[in-house]
């Protein structure tokens, strides 16, 4: 699979032909967005929590006070050293705000860990419609400042931390990359969206091949903002949708994933496109095979294992520490 950068990222991505295990897998698998009680939609997603799951050094289970109470946050320790050692992941997971839980996303958590080297904070907030917008954007940006400011008691290099997150977690990270940039907060090393919900996909060739027949309906995206926003809420400003932010330019190094089987592939590499051209730093990867969802597949597709243990790399890289980068050049 092609690695773009900010140069060569391609004018257009489509899809290709769907990975066969995973094509197999999915009739069977929840559907996102579906004609159901978002309660009925947040137990079948327990499909998502694998019996099997890879090895990990420590886990750590953290509860934090933050500003609409509570947020429990699990930390991944690798077991062993990698390049992105003394460097932190803070996760926000998908679900489109509506479902979603540690237990659903910690096989990709502990994969991203063991892979790359970093801790991985994977944050536990508050879902739509219980909590609505901007509770869940709080919550998020509360972590990042919480572990910049601890950084050094927990071993991490404050310099060295990411966001990152899949779909509507992907929205949350551009959203708050871009609010932290605007508020002049701390400065992320790394943001990492995969597959982000960066723009209301229904116009796009993506949002319409891939309506339905996948883990997510396109028109569940109307569920998800009816959830997460009050009444009369404004859904066009940069907050809720970052490809509508004024200005790109200025933000921290992305990895940003796209996969084919997605509503969402189009307006992932819009931004992609917005990111690159604004000058930012920016790897671009596109999974032409794979479906929306994949990192949480890993346990019925060998590609979607290949793809996620990809994105741990790449994380490493881009997580890796000043002396790391040294001592893997080759010498003169």
């Amino acid at each position: 699979m092609p690695i773009y950068s900010a140069k060569n990222i391609p004018e257009k991505v489509t899809s290709s032909t769907k990975d066969p295990e995973i094509a197999a897998w999915l009739p069977n698998a929840p559907v996102l967005g579906a004609h159901l009680p978002v309660h009925v939609q947040r137990r079948e997603h327990d499909a998502f929590i694998d019996e099997q799951k890879p090895p990990i050094g420590k886990i750590e289970h953290l509860g934090l006070r933050g500003p609409h109470g509570t947020i429990p946050v699990r930390v991944y320790h690798p077991s062993k050293r990698g390049p992105a050692e003394g460097g932190a992941l803070i996760y926000l997971h998908g679900g489109g705000f509506i479902v979603g839980s540690l237990d659903q996303f910690e096989t990709a958590m502990r994969l991203f860990a063991e892979h790359s080297g970093a801790q991985v904070y994977c944050v536990d907030y508050k879902l739509a419609p219980e909590y609505n917008w901007p509770v869940q954007i709080e919550e998020g940006e509360f972590v990042v400042r919480w572990l910049v400011e601890h950084a050094a008691e927990r071993g991490l290099d404050p310099s060295r931390i990411a966001l990152g997150g899949d779909s509507a977690g992907g929205n949350m990270t551009c959203v708050i990359t871009l609010k932290l940039r605007d508020e002049r907060g701390p400065k992320l090393a790394l943001q990492l969206p995969l597959y982000p919900e960066t723009q209301m996909p229904f116009f796009t060739a993506a949002g319409v091949e891939n309506r339905s027949g996948g883990y997510v309906d396109t028109a569940g995206v109307l569920l998800f903002v009816w959830c997460l926003l009050k009444q009369g809420e404004d859904y066009s400003q940069p907050y809720v949708t970052p490809m509508n932010a004024s200005s790109h330019a200025d933000l921290p190094q992305a990895i940003l994933v796209t996969c084919g089987f997605d509503m969402l592939r189009d307006v992932g590499h819009e931004y992609a496109r917005k990111l690159a051209a604004a000058g930012n730093d920016l790897t671009y990867v596109h999974y032409s095979d794979l479906p929306h969802g994949f990192i949480q597949m890993t346990a019925h597709s060998k590609r979607c294992l290949e793809a996620t243990l990809e994105i741990a790399r790449l994380l490493g890289e881009g997580l890796k520490s000043q002396e790391a980068a040294e001592a893997a050049r080759p010498a003169a």
